[in-house]
């Protein structure tokens, strides 16, 4: 492998990974925004607690989730062919990492109220299918070459 060669897929990996930041951060304002509805709509109904748990609930996604595809896109522009374990990998830790945030919300004293627990799981779904249904948009509108052309040529 040359100089040129190295400092060209060099290139490719940070473009790569700047590309996945714009990605995660589009699909991280759209979750926050639907999230922000949601706590709104939650103090109107049933008050501040719910609110609360709507906040929790979509903020605990939003952490998660971005870290997750984070440390992916930083997998995949190093080592392209480890993407698909890491991806299940990531996935599968992400949904226990919820799942056991959730249970110990719910279980513990946080939120006593039935109305605020039903507010955190509504959360994190909305959270869940926003996050996901953006992060497929921007992805899809993004342009990613699948070959570097010869000479550098972009």
């Amino acid at each position: 492998m040359t100089t040129e060669t190295s400092e060209s897929s060099a290139a490719t990996r940070r473009r790569s990974l700047a590309a996945g930041a714009r990605v995660v951060a589009g699909a991280a304002v759209a979750t926050v925004l639907a999230g922000a509805v949601l706590v709104a709509l939650a103090a109107v109904v049933h008050g501040s607690e719910a609110a609360a748990a709507a906040a929790v609930g979509a903020g605990l996604v939003v952490l998660v989730v971005s870290f997750g595809t984070l440390s992916l896109h930083v997998v995949a522009s190093a080592m392209p062919t480890a993407s698909l374990l890491v991806a299940l990998a990531t996935y599968a830790t992400q949904l226990a990492i919820v799942l056991l945030v959730f249970v110990a919300i719910t279980r513990g004293g946080l939120f006593p109220g039935d109305q605020a627990r039903g507010w955190l799981a509504a959360s994190m779904v909305l959270a869940t299918v926003v996050w996901t249904a953006a992060h497929l948009v921007l992805t899809a509108r993004q342009r990613t070459p699948y070959f570097d052309l010869p000479g550098g040529e972009s």
